[in-house]
């Protein structure tokens, strides 16, 4: 298990080793003329700044010609499996956390960075930081940054009401119904986000995880149920707003709710929605319960980059991928677009240029000084089937088309028979 006192002690130190060798990066031609090929997905805002990115990257390395392979991201995840498995993946893949586990559980399906360190400025990491990306102790993928879901509020409308931002669930419950009678909630959220904060109830609760190491459910159907009978309650109590839907950051605007549960990264989005409304969007606090023993929040890579395992131009490979990661120009095309990078030389270069000050990187200040109450994120916890199978179950319950026992069987069997 990642160590994450490790992972926040190392921080100022790596940075110092980052501003000493800036200009150490590999660079320039490694061979003869090649093509190497790199997949990403995202909107078009990305595309443009990565097809920018790629550009001054073959200025550079005038023998490596990219052929870039932009999807949206329902496009990216439904071909990824069979593009990996068939071998016609590209050359260097942003990757999804749970795909390490999925597809390179033996640490053979990706290609092993660890053996590429002349290329990748792997000094720019931490030890922790690379241990997201190591299975079997090879380097399979290396995080870009880091996220957690987080609560955000509009500070204005807790002024309004004289409350403070909660911290427990007691006080999140009152703030919700000061708000029923106002017709409100407290907040949109996706089922992926609806998941992660009754698993965060429930752990400190009981002081028991819901996940083996080995992604299996370690909880009975009835504590099961328990975790089904507090999503019932969230909504019942005005705390989530229509959960069957997923998040509408609409919904701020609509008077309908304060604020999101939503990934640290996307935090800004709410900033934006209260500041056209007159308010002030804050972070808020990881809720818990008292005196509890689990913290029940967890932290993962937003997104990784990896390598083919069997590419030809693994030296090509690793030049762009460090590009990617710790190239100061292209974290200054990038900025905080997909998070803040985590490589202490692209930070540097955002906090030289005052690039930095937002609410992704108050939050990603809010992650280290709670680093102590975040675990790593269980990899099965990221699966979308996973995400799915409870919305579903959990749904048919609140819905009455199952029964409480009926739907936590169901959910359970998904977990733990499949293959």
């Amino acid at each position: 298990m990642r160590n994450d006192k490790l992972f926040f002690s190392f921080f100022p130190l790596a940075l110092v080793f980052s501003l000493f060798f800036l200009g150490c990066s590999p660079s320039g031609s490694v061979g003869k003329p090649c093509e190497v090929s790199f997949s990403w997905w995202g909107n078009e805002s990305r595309n443009q700044y990565t097809i920018e990115g790629i550009k001054l990257f073959e200025k550079e390395n005038p023998s490596v010609k990219v052929l870039p392979i932009h999807e949206s991201w329902e496009e990216y995840e439904k071909n990824f499996e069979k593009k990996l498995l068939s071998g016609n993946c590209a050359d260097v893949m942003q990757v999804n956390f749970d795909w390490l586990h999925k597809y390179s559980g033996d640490g053979l399906g990706f290609y092993d960075m660890g053996s590429l360190d002349e290329y990748i400025d792997l000094y720019n990491f931490t030890m922790d930081d690379l241990s997201f990306g190591t299975m079997k102790g090879r380097l399979n993928a290396i995080p870009i940054s880091f996220n957690t879901a987080i609560p955000v509020y509009d500070k204005k409308v807790l002024d309004e009401l004289a409350l403070d931002i909660p911290s427990t669930w007691d006080e999140l419950f009152n703030l919700a119904k000061m708000l029923k009678k106002k017709d409100m909630c407290v907040f949109t959220m996706s089922n992926r986000h609806l998941f992660f904060l009754a698993v965060a109830w429930f752990e400190q609760t009981y002081s028991k995880k819901v996940f083996t190491e080995q992604g299996r459910l370690d909880i009975s159907l009835e504590e099961i149920g328990l975790i089904f009978d507090f999503v019932k309650r969230l909504v019942s109590e005005n705390v989530v707003y229509s959960p069957t839907k997923g998040i509408r950051i609409a919904a701020l605007r609509e008077r309908k709710v304060i604020g999101a549960v939503l990934w640290c990264s996307e935090s800004s989005l709410i900033l934006t929605e209260a500041k056209a409304l007159g308010g002030n969007g804050v972070l808020g606090n990881f809720i818990t319960t008292p005196g509890a023993r689990e913290s029940g929040w967890y932290l993962k890579p937003a997104s990784m980059y990896a390598i083919k395992k069997d590419t030809e131009h693994p030296k090509e490979a690793a030049m762009l991928v460090n590009y990617l990661l710790n190239s100061q120009d292209f974290a200054l095309l990038q900025k905080n677009e997909k998070g803040v990078p985590i490589s202490n030389k692209s930070l540097t270069a955002l906090m030289e240029k005052g690039q930095l000050e937002s609410m992704q990187y108050t939050a990603l200040m809010k992650i280290r000084f709670n680093s102590a109450a975040i675990n790593p994120m269980i990899p099965i916890m990221e699966d979308s089937q996973l995400i799915t199978a409870f919305s579903s179950e959990v749904f048919a319950y609140l819905d009455g088309g199952k029964s409480k026992n009926e739907a936590a069987e169901e959910f359970w069997k998904f977990v733990n028979l499949r293959k």
